[in-house]
């Protein structure tokens, strides 16, 4: 580890990490004063080593710093210091992949499948420029805080590759390397297919593809070992994945996906945003209303009829039906003449007939039509209006005040249900939860339950792993977290 203040021209801020090959720092660079993230790689190699290092390092350092692209990190300066190399690059405020899968988080399909084109999109760009970056793995995703993905350390894979030191192969990951970078065989564009179809499966399953108690035993699982399927391993994962995570792990080269842009459209096409059910409600939702309008439903036009008939003023459209079931007239001023006189007819013998200052039956306000008033004939809007105020004040029903003061009681008071206790989940990949012997649900999507207080034992069970027990005793209102990861 580096102990001076500066490296370069750059003032250390802060060790944001270290690893076995090197360090990465914070600091400032005074001339443009701007944040940076520096990463330096040990340098224990002999003279001759070394100049076939500091060969290949600026080559491809510079192969790297061309690169313009939304989702790779963009590098600023290379250098070399006492016993370091260095790489200067842009500083990202966020965290890697690899802590987010650490942390517990269980990310939406969605979500997965934005991180996985945003990387392949950035893997195609610097694949058509010459650059072949064969170390992709979580820890060099980064997700910055506005949820953009960057790929970091492109020109640093390659460093160096000689036959004495090997260090092409240590750079690599090797849960991640394709079989050729294994075998030690000449590398292209589709090393990087391997390792992103690796990182998806790590994603979708919570565990990566290829595992081993050593280096010789994960070796020889991806040289002569299919994985098992995602949806094996969790259950929310759609089976399309299995196929497109198969293909993207294919042993030989020339079966795999040629380019990353044929694998970015894979992980856009309509049977994967089908099996993520992005956008099939909506149009479930314009099937229906279009069948419903060329199929009436029988129930609306039964409360329908039921409106008519209990309606003492029906609407003038009711009116109009009467001449169309009756033979039609010899002419339109026969017609209009025989609408008008009729309804002043009945209205006036009803007037005559009705003894003074007796009140009209309230009758018509449940709709029953009073005997001596033949009221199943319709009035005319126009008509109404030539009845004297006395008629229509007497014809007016009774207040029902009474009536909605006997239904609408005041309600009693409800008793308070006693609070209950919360319990987050954060389960990887996936399990069934069990609350005292009684099945909860399946974690994720289920990542709350509330349960009453006291003492529970909850359980939460995959098929392929052990089951993991927890032992509670929660009280009112209390909060817990649960989070657990099957390996």
């Amino acid at each position: 580890m580096l102990s001076q203040k500066n490296i370069g021209r750059f003032e250390v801020v802060a060790v944001m990490g270290q690893g076995a090959m090197g360090t990465v720092y914070k600091a400032a660079d005074p001339v443009i004063e701007r944040i940076v993230a520096i990463k330096t790689i040990n340098l224990e190699l002999s003279s001759e080593e070394r100049a076939e290092f500091e060969e290949r390092f600026y080559r491809e350092a510079k192969s790297a710093g061309r690169l313009n692209h939304p989702n790779i990190v963009t590098i600023y300066d290379v250098g070399e210091t006492e016993d370091a190399a260095y790489i200067a690059m842009e500083f990202i405020e966020g965290e890697s992949l690899r802590d987010v899968l650490d942390s517990g988080v269980v990310l939406p399909l969605k979500r997965i499948c934005q991180i996985a084109v945003q990387v392949a999109n950035a893997l195609y760009y610097a694949h058509e420029n010459g650059v072949v970056h064969r170390d992709i793995k979580p820890a060099n995703i980064m997700i910055s805080r506005n949820r953009d993905v960057k790929i970091m350390d492109f020109g640093i894979a390659l460093i160096p590759t000689g036959s004495r030191t090997q260090a092409g192969t240590v750079l690599g990951s090797p849960k991640y390397m394709a079989p050729e970078q294994v075998a030690g065989k000449p590398t292209d564009g589709r090393a990087d297919i391997f390792s992103l179809g690796a990182v998806l499966y790590e994603m979708l399953t919570g565990s990566t593809p290829f595992n081993g108690d050593n280096l010789s035993a994960i070796m020889f699982k991806i040289l002569n070992e299919e994985p098992v399927p995602p949806s094996k391993l969790n259950a929310r994962a759609p089976r399309v994945f299995d196929r497109i995570v198969a293909k993207a792990l294919a042993k030989r080269p020339e079966d795999r996906y040629q380019t990353a842009k044929e694998f970015s459209r894979e992980l856009r096409s309509e049977e994967v945003l089908a099996a993520l059910d992005m956008g099939q409600p909506a149009q479930k939702r314009k099937s229906v209303p279009g069948m419903a309008s060329r199929q009436p439903d029988p129930q609306t036009e039964l409360l329908d009829v039921k409106t008519e008939i209990l309606l003492p003023a029906p609407k003038q459209r009711s009116a109009r039906r009467v001449p169309r079931t009756a033979p039609p007239p010899a002419s339109k001023t026969v017609r209009y003449a025989l609408l008008l006189a009729i309804p002043l007819a009945v209205v006036a013998a009803y007037l005559a007939l009705k003894p003074a200052g007796q009140a009209d039956t309230p009758a018509v306000a449940t709709g029953e039509v009073p005997a001596s008033a033949p009221a199943a004939e319709p009035q005319p809007a126009d008509e109404q209006s030539a009845v004297p105020e006395a008629a229509q004040s007497a014809s007016k029903p009774a207040a029902p005040a009474p009536v909605v003061a006997a239904v609408a009681p005041s309600p009693a008071p409800v008793a308070q249900a006693p609070a209950n206790a919360t319990v987050s989940l954060a389960i990887t990949p996936w399990g069934e939860v069990y609350v005292d012997g009684q099945k909860a649900g399946i974690s994720p999507p289920l990542t709350r339950l509330e349960i009453e207080p006291g003492r529970h034992d909850i359980e939460i069970r995959n098929g392929t792993f052990a089951t993991h027990h927890v032992k509670v005793d929660l009280d009112a209102e209390e909060s817990l977290k649960i989070k657990h990861k099957f390996k």
